[in-house]
């Protein structure tokens, strides 16, 4: 059986993560404190550590290092959770057998298909497009659902409702949920009772607190039909649901004051600070996400030998790196960004413009990445003319894979 190793102190990461691992039936060992990460990882030897990085990272690092260390642990790959940091900061950490760097709030679909890739598994994603947001106003918590019903969705909601829950200390939550922008048919009813049940699983939440806002038939149908959903109301405007909500010493009764007052700004919006967010790159907001979000290492390959082209690119995509492939060096200068690569190979005889033209292009760049000439020739006057225009290093064809990674992985980490 596979088995991941999951490092988070966020409890909401944690179970929802472990839940979609089991349904997959790969065994999840979970370290909340990182004192006992290490002992952990020697006695699990997971197939997969998933780490969570904080701003100060001293004790992530520190067991990195310690991981490396030891043989037995040492080529374990590492899928990393962590804020904002430069891309510059985050291609050394390949050297750790780090092969994905998601910024939070991790965006779930991307990456559940790295876990995928690594692991050689199968968890499957519900893509329904599907905006769902949870908001709070005093004790009543608000589940805005718009487009459709997504079950990776409603599942996260279930954990990020139990947790402002317990975060606000809600004795007696109440719930609305705001399904007013859907139709449902009886195709529906499947998704449309999960949701429901996830609602009522999470600690406090009773039938009588719980309130459906539709204009659909089929919903008021559906609850009327479930003897479990007995005391769920549903209705199709808001001011009879809140009739039965608000407090009766509440200091406004009148409806459309509270409404005004009280509902239409949040209280609680703990979107920004969770390892999680409820949206997906299928979401409008990421329709511009591209497929190598989470790379740790980009770098670009630029030799007329197509084969080892193709060679240098699965040695680099083993470690989770983009790589950019280029037979030609003018196709590298016409498409080059600053900042786009933390690392160039390059082979100096290439057919439509010599290796120490683009060393020199390289060079002249304001934040030009590191180079590697990886050429043929071991002609003394070459090697000399290529240091000098600034690569960090010339190894000769051809070299075992591994050599040529730790050569690049040793100069990410003097670069950084």
């Amino acid at each position: 059986m596979k088995r991941v190793l999951i490092a988070d102190s966020h409890s909401l990461f944690r179970d929802f993560l472990k839940q979609k691992l089991t349904e997959v039936q790969i065994d999840v060992v979970i370290s909340q404190e990182n004192r006992d990460l290490q002992t952990k990882l020697i006695t699990s030897l997971p197939n997969l550590i998933i780490l969570d990085m904080n701003e100060d990272d001293t004790d992530e690092m520190e067991f990195l290092m310690q991981k490396v260390k030891d043989s037995n642990t040492a080529s374990i790959p590492v899928i990393i959770t962590g804020p904002k940091r430069d891309p510059a900061n985050i291609a050394p950490l390949t050297k750790f057998g780090v092969i994905k760097y998601f910024e939070k709030p991790v965006k779930l679909d991307v990456f559940f298909n790295a876990i995928n890739k690594n692991l050689h598994t199968s968890l499957i994603m519900d893509d329904t497009p599907c905006v769902l947001d949870l908001h709070r106003n005093n004790t009543i918590i608000f589940i805005e659902i718009a487009l459709g019903l997504n079950r990776e969705k409603i599942s996260l909601m279930q954990f990020k409702l139990a947790e402002m829950i317990e975060k606000e200390e809600i004795e007696s939550p109440k719930i609305i949920v705001m399904l007013t922008s859907l139709d449902f048919t009886f195709a529906d009813g499947y998704n449309l009772e999960f949701l429901i049940d996830n609602i009522l699983s999470c600690p406090g939440v009773h039938q009588k607190n719980v309130k459906l806002l539709s204009t659909s038939t089929f919903i008021k149908e559906l609850v009327d039909g479930h003897k479990e959903y007995s005391a769920i109301e549903v209705a199709s405007n808001l001011p009879k649901l809140l009739n039965g909500l608000i407090d009766s010493n509440s200091e406004s009764t009148n409806i459309p004051d509270f409404i005004t007052d009280q509902i239409l700004t949040a209280s609680f919006e703990d979107e920004g600070d969770s390892s999680l967010a409820t949206k997906f790159t299928s979401d409008e907001l990421y329709n511009t996400v591209t497929g190598n979000e989470g790379s740790v290492l980009s770098l670009a390959v630029i030799d007329s030998d197509e084969n080892n082209l193709a060679l240098v690119k699965q040695i680099f995509e083993t470690v989770g790196a983009t790589v950019d492939t280029y037979s030609k060096g003018q196709e590298f200068s016409d498409k080059y960004e600053d900042g786009k690569y933390n690392l160039v190979i390059l082979d100096v005889f290439i057919a439509d413009k010599t290796g120490l033209s683009l060393l020199n292009f390289i060079k002249s760049r304001p934040y030009g990445p590191p180079v590697i000439v990886y050429s043929p020739s071991a002609q003394k006057e070459i090697i000399a003319q290529c240091l000098k225009l600034g690569a960090k290093s010339y190894l000769l064809k051809p070299q075992k894979p591994n050599v040529l990674l730790q050569k690049s992985l040793s100069i990410l980490h003097f670069a950084e």
